[in-house]
């Protein structure tokens, strides 16, 4: 398999949606107490506002927005910066 290269076709663009989401809802004060009910959030929003977007599952979620989730104290006080 090539680097970088998902096995269904689109996937990465899935995650791309739920990353710039996390971010903005972060950022807005919208993010839940926890990981998991974040990621839950998001896979739901992806499923209601992209419904032809490659699948994914929850535990992708949480891997794909767990960086930006422990760093989310952080880029409120700096602006996201």
């Amino acid at each position: 398999m090539i680097a970088g290269m998902t096995i269904a076709p689109g996937h990465k663009r899935s995650l791309h949606l739920i990353e710039a989401e996390a971010y903005r809802r972060i950022m807005s004060g919208e993010a839940p107490p926890t990981l998991v009910e974040f990621a839950q959030q998001l896979l739901d929003w992806l499923r209601q506002s992209y419904p032809e977007a490659s699948p994914t599952t929850l535990a992708t979620v949480e891997n794909a927005i767990r960086d930006i989730w422990h760093r989310r104290h952080e880029l409120i006080q700096g602006g996201g910066s």
